[in-house]
């Protein structure tokens, strides 16, 4: 089998989708001081450290903020359940 003949039976690859942004603000990454603060003399890596350090906690909560309610409610029904059989039992 030859090339071209490869390149006939491939399947046809899946068109993109738009993915859209998400709403909440997005963690900042720069490491550019801010204006009037003073240079670094480790090269950056104070600010670096503080900025992957906002980035995780911005994202730490995010994934709280999504996870622990659904989770908190998955807990609370169970529970309910498992009362009204005892009650009823």
């Amino acid at each position: 089998m030859d090339e071209e003949e490869l390149a006939e039976e491939a399947p046809a690859p899946t068109p993109l989708r738009a993915v859209p942004a998400p709403a909440a603000s997005k963690p900042s990454l720069s490491v550019v001081p801010p204006p009037g603060a003073k240079a670094a003399g480790d090269g950056g890596e104070a600010l670096l450290r503080e900025a992957l350090s906002k980035a995780t906690r911005e994202m730490i909560e995010k994934i709280a903020w999504e996870v622990v309610p659904e989770l908190a409610e998955t807990i609370i029904r169970e529970e309910l359940e498992r009362l009204i059989k005892e009650r009823g039992a």
